[in-house]
């Protein structure tokens, strides 16, 4: 008879006898997955195997998700047939890279998710051969790592490792602190995943622009060196200009101390000024242009190369009579006075020739200034400002009288009378009268009045008659 003990040791060695077939099972030997319970095919085409194998491993995000039934060749590569788990299947967009776990080999087939829609992968998918990939070999790794290697001459390699074990001495603190520091980084990188995201999308743009600029940037970058070579050359004056820049500074601060009870009033004039030159600019022009002239004409005259030479021409000319009317009559206070009058006397004001300006009787005369009265009409000519402002220039003498034919009068002489009866007929007292034409004073024919359009300061200035 068997005793209860051994019944119940009995009962628990076949509940774990049955467990432990169970996990072989389903676990180790995977019958369900090896019956297509929740199993898919999937096919992939490579250039070559790569050291791929029957039973190697499938993985998605490093993550095993089924194993490789297969490998059977094609005519331009090789096809590996897999076996995924239809629940944990990857994207249909993804590609297929053979992968090895270590340098020794332990090849497994790993799916890498690609760009646009994330569908999943469905059962009977075919991946092509542009989106597969197969590792380098590792002896082609090993034969190009021996190549350069071979290619190093020995001595070159000690003394780049001896320099950079130099370099590197000592440095495991900071290198340390380093690494660290860049882990850092990458932390606040991938917490800040947005804007880093953004700032390495934007990035080419910027790079693009850099390219772009190539140009400029290598320009600018030479004149740099250029101006960095020059100041470098210059260091002793650069230097002493540096020491002198705190007297200069000082010399510069009394003089703006000297300059605080007088500056008010020079900036004050100064703004005058401006305003002056501002409304009177055309006079102001026209000395600058006909100064250089006078110069050019003085030099002419008395030659800076020739000391004591005076160049003259004398010409003979009938000069034009004299205005009367508009100044003082002689023998009047202000009026024309003797020769060996020599005291001085004021000029009474508002003196000058007041006959109209398409008088020829001496055309040089004060009606014929120019008007630079801002506000005044373009050509006008007047004796006054406020001639110029008004409507130009006017006269307030009596008219003149036509002298009949063959009357004359003596220089000096008596002012000429009206014709006989003129007073008789309501005409205007003419006791102070000239004649249209000049020359009748002399029992000569004169020159044609000129025109305002001929009168120009090119001929006042060569011939003083305008033309």
């Amino acid at each position: 008879m068997i005793a209860r003990t051994v019944k119940l040791q009995l009962i628990i060695f076949s509940i774990l006898t049955l467990i432990a077939a169970l996990l072989i099972v389903f676990v180790y030997a995977r019958v369900p997955m090896l019956l297509g319970y929740q199993q898919m095919s999937v096919s992939v085409d490579l250039p070559k195997t790569g050291g791929l194998y029957p039973n190697a491993n499938v993985t998605y995000r490093g993550y095993t998700i089924g194993k490789v039934k297969n490998i059977d060749l094609i005519p331009d590569g090789v096809r590996a047939r897999m076996s995924i788990d239809s629940r944990h299947a990857p994207p249909a967009n993804s590609r297929a890279e053979v992968h090895s776990v270590s340098a020794i080999g332990e090849q497994y087939l790993d799916f890498v998710p690609g760009d646009g829609p994330d569908q999943p992968m469905r059962d009977g998918a075919m991946i092509p051969m542009s989106r597969g990939s197969v590792p380098v070999p590792v002896a082609d790794v090993l034969q190009n790592s021996q190549n350069l290697l071979t290619s190093l001459k020995q001595k070159d390699l000690t003394t780049v490792l001896d320099e950079g074990s130099n370099a590197f001495h000592d440095l495991g603190p900071d290198l340390g602190r380093v690494i660290d520091h860049t882990d850092s980084l990458v932390a606040l990188a991938d917490k800040n995943y947005d804007a880093t995201h953004q700032l390495i999308d934007q990035a080419p743009r910027f790079l693009d622009s850099q390219t772009a600029s190539s140009p400029a940037i290598r320009s600018w970058t030479k004149d740099l060196a250029s101006f960095s070579d020059q100041l470098r050359d210059s260091d002793e004056s650069f230097r002493d200009v540096l020491r002198n820049v705190p007297s200069a500074a000082r010399n510069v601060g009394d003089f703006v101390d000297d300059l605080n009870s007088s500056a008010p009033t020079l900036l004050s004039s100064g703004n005058v000024l401006a305003k002056l030159a501002k409304a009177y600019h055309a006079p102001i022009e026209q000395v600058l242009v006909l100064y250089p002239m006078w110069v050019a004409a003085d030099e002419m005259v008395v030659p800076p190369d020739q000391p004591g030479v005076l160049r003259f021409n004398l010409q003979t000319s009938t000069n034009r009579p004299g205005c009367h009317i508009g100044w003082v009559p002689p023998g009047q206070p202000g009026g024309i006075r003797e020769a060996n009058q020599l005291t001085d006397e004021p000029l009474p004001s508002d003196t000058y020739c007041k006959l109209p300006q398409g008088d020829p009787t001496l055309a040089r005369s004060a009606r014929y200034l120019q008007c630079f009265e801002p506000g005044s009409p373009p050509g006008r000519r007047a004796a006054t400002i406020y001639q110029c402002r008004g409507k130009g220039y006017t006269t307030d003498q009596p008219r003149r009288v036509n002298v009949p034919g063959g009357s004359t009068a003596p220089i000096g002489g008596a002012p000429l009378s009206p014709p006989t009866g003129a007073k008789a007929k309501g005409k205007e007292d003419l006791s102070m009268m000239a004649v249209d034409d000049p020359m009748a004073a002399f029992g000569g024919t004169g020159e044609p009045a000129p025109k305002p359009q001929d009168m120009t300061w090119q001929s006042l200035m060569t011939n003083g008659i305008p033309k």
